[in-house]
């Protein structure tokens, strides 16, 4: 149980609250893959054709919505979901 527990789509334990499921935009999504990629906030808006401030802002309210604080771990949080290909 253990090993599926930490699986995309695995069924919470029993008993376990029901959290709602998270939902990213897709620009959060393609602001959160790049990232992933090693890039930084002004390659991002590079490649996204934005400011980096509207990287920030996008990469922000993804981490928010993914209880996460740092970069690193939005990226994980968002695998683990299976919101990121």
């Amino acid at each position: 149980r253990l090993a599926r527990a930490g699986q995309p789509g695995a069924a919470p334990p029993p008993g376990a609250p029901k959290l709602p499921p998270t939902v990213l935009t897709p620009r959060e999504v393609d602001v959160l893959v790049c990232v992933a990629g090693g890039a930084t906030n002004a390659a991002v808006a590079g490649r996204l054709g934005v400011r980096p401030e509207t990287v920030k802002g996008y990469l922000r309210s993804a981490m928010r919505k993914l209880g996460a604080h740092t970069r690193l771990e939005a990226v994980v949080a968002a695998r683990r979901l299976g919101l990121l290909p």
